[in-house]
């Protein structure tokens, strides 16, 4: 942005973001950080869980980065993010130099997936992107098989470990024909009723939910988001 055009973007950001301070801060993986962050807004705040929370990384520019909160404390005004903080963009450049006090301004959380229907059997599908919303899916059930996708199946799969997410998952390599993340799927499809969440990638996402017409367990419902697309910097 130009020099005016910069500082119109501070003085809106006075106007329509909130201030909150860094204070958790933990490395899980070279891609992958957890933020806790304290805001006075935060206490006022209604939190879903699947909600997102958006940040600005950089000042200068309005542009925002959104993150799913795991975790909401009212009484506190306390929250935590997962980021995985792939590329050398803005928003991967912030988590990679954050630290403790730090401030960042923040709009939210405001309404994204909302996970609090997903009850009894839920079957999660996602990538790398899509963990912190499995984070969040705790709060509301732990009956919950996942499957995901990773350019770096090992690592993701360390991550998730640390996370606590270590039993009935599965973690593929990322592939064109999606065939290996869509047969474990259908696999892990349960008996019972159960709900569908598929988030992540957009062409991921489209291909489950037609995968699902051919699917002897079909799911009662789909909760499906797509975060991001190849070639895109960002669908929301």
């Amino acid at each position: 942005m130009t020099g005016i055009a910069g500082r119109l973007a501070d003085l809106a950001s006075g106007a329509m973001l909130d201030t909150a301070r860094v204070t958790g801060l933990s490395r899980l993986s070279p891609e992958f950080v957890r933020v806790g962050l304290s805001a006075e807004a935060f206490r006022k705040a209604t939190w879903v869980p699947g909600a997102k929370l958006q940040l600005r990384p950089r000042r200068g520019s309005m542009s925002l980065r959104t993150y799913t909160p795991v975790s909401w404390d009212a009484a506190e005004g306390v929250t935590e993010l997962i980021a995985y903080t792939h590329g050398d963009g803005p928003a991967a450049q912030w988590f990679g130099q954050v630290a403790h006090g730090q401030p960042s301004e923040v709009m939210g959380p405001r309404r994204s997936i909302d996970l609090r229907e997903a009850t009894g059997p839920v079957l999660f599908v996602g990538d790398e992107s899509s963990v912190a919303l499995a984070c969040a899916l705790r709060t509301v059930t732990g009956d919950a098989s996942h499957v995901f996708e990773a350019r770096d199946p090992a690592g993701l799969t360390d991550v998730l470990a640390q996370l606590g997410i270590t039993e009935r998952v599965a973690v593929v390599a990322k592939a064109a024909d999606r065939a290996e993340v869509l047969g474990r799927a259908r696999d892990a499809a349960a008996e019972a009723p159960y709900t569908l969440v598929v988030t992540g990638d957009a062409a991921t996402v489209h291909a489950v939910r037609r995968d699902t017409r051919g699917w002897q367990r079909k799911p009662r419902q789909v909760k499906g988001k797509a975060y991001w697309a190849e070639g895109r910097a960002g669908l929301d």
